[in-house]
């Protein structure tokens, strides 16, 4: 469930684009109430669809594969091997320290 706490950073138009019950607190955590969207139905459709579009047998043989596989920051870095043009080679340097970063385990 999504909660939201009634603070004004939230409008109330804005309560309409969830898909799911949205629980609404105060600024002390009380709970005020809950919104449940007309819409509530799409959520449901939207995942049945994901999960329709999903090619079970292809994950399966993907994971039995012996196929050589390369981490996200593994491609970045190849990608940055291929780059030409300065502005491309910095974004794809700012990536990969993203992902540097989003891996690095925290010291003890």
């Amino acid at each position: 469930m999504i909660h939201v706490t009634a603070d004004g950073s939230v409008a109330v138009k804005d309560l309409g684009q969830f898909l799911e019950p949205v629980e609404i607190n105060d600024t002390n955590g009380k709970l005020l109430g809950l919104f449940v969207p007309a819409n509530l139905g799409r959520a449901k459709q939207l995942a049945d669809r994901a999960e329709s579009d999903a090619d079970l047998a292809e994950i399966e043989r993907r994971a039995q594969s012996n196929e050589e596989c390369f981490t996200t920051k593994q491609v970045f870095e190849h990608l940055l091997s291929l780059a030409e043009d300065e502005p491309t080679r910095v974004h794809l340097q700012s990536i990969i320290a993203e992902q540097d970063e989003r891996n690095r385990c925290p010291s003890p």
